[in-house]
């Protein structure tokens, strides 16, 4: 007897006939396009909790998970000391390095809280960015404060505090990525010096036509993104005039600059930033 496809399957299982067992007798050709995708559904996630088994049992990446960790846990007890009150941004207006920079002058910090939307998630993350690490030179941050009050004892602490104060923030374009070993490699898009980040979801990404602005610190022999992730299409026009315009000329302590301009860009659009940001994952 004939069973109908949205029938209950005869095997017992209780699926329909056309999600039971009738996919065992017909091959990937010819499975119509409902059923073809959620077999490759299926088959992707099978593969990505193998990767993510075998990447578990792999001594770097075991480590990449106690450093992201410790610093999560760094993070917390940074933004409660600022929540607390404890901490406060200043400013030296009258930081002139070797009397070079004038008031004009892009490394230069005055009034950030501003500049940012804390009623949503990117405005938040822009604002506890600059308050954690350092956005200028005459600008304080919570790091530099924690490791001139030796708010920790543990040596792991104190290095780890050193490497987020020694991160390097900027502009990364994609240049390929291991999968076997959760290797993103990364090329800072104005200077051309490369980085290997371990990061676990980015690695597995398959499409990689895009820039990433992110954070990278480097901690007992693992780099990681600690921060910010704007994500730019490389079709984008205006990340292609981005990196033409300072690229003529690139001034390596103009970051702040070039990360209000990314930010204010970034964070016009909602639409864009949710797209882009999902291919992420």
């Amino acid at each position: 007897m004939k069973i109908g496809r949205n029938e209950q399957c005869a095997c017992g299982s209780g699926k329909k006939y056309k999600k039971c067992c009738y996919l065992a007798g017909r091959n990937e050709e010819t499975l119509e396009p409902q059923d073809n995708f959620a077999e490759q559904e299926m088959l992707m996630t099978m593969l990505n909790n193998f990767r993510r088994f075998t990447l578990d049992r792999k001594p770097h990446i075991k480590q990449y998970y106690r450093t992201k960790k410790l610093h999560g846990e760094i993070l917390g007890t940074m933004i409660k000391h600022y929540h607390d009150g404890k901490f406060e941004q200043k400013f030296k207006e009258d930081y002139r390095p070797e009397g070079k920079y004038d008031e004009d002058d892009p490394r230069l910090l005055y009034l950030i809280e501003s500049n940012f939307d804390l009623e949503t998630d990117i405005g938040v993350e822009g604002f506890y960015d600059m308050l954690v690490y350092k956005s200028a030179p005459n600008a304080n941050c919570i790091t530099e404060e924690f490791i001139r009050s030796n708010r920790y004892r543990k040596p792991e602490k104190i290095e780890l505090l050193h490497s987020m104060l020694n991160s390097k923030l900027g502009l990364f374009e994609i240049t390929g990525t291991d999968i076997h070993e959760g290797f993103v490699f990364f090329k800072d898009a104005f200077t051309g010096d490369e980085y290997t980040v371990t990061d676990i979801g980015l690695s597995g990404n398959r499409n990689m036509d895009f820039y990433i602005y992110t954070r990278i610190a480097a901690y007992q022999g693992v780099s990681f993104c600690a921060g910010l992730n704007f994500v730019f299409s490389k079709t984008d026009e205006f990340i292609k005039n981005h990196i033409r315009h300072h690229a003529t000329d690139y001034n390596p302590d103009a970051e702040f600059l070039r990360f209000t301009q990314l930010y204010n860009q970034y964070s016009a659009f909602p639409d864009k930033i949710k797209i882009m940001t999902n291919k992420l994952k």
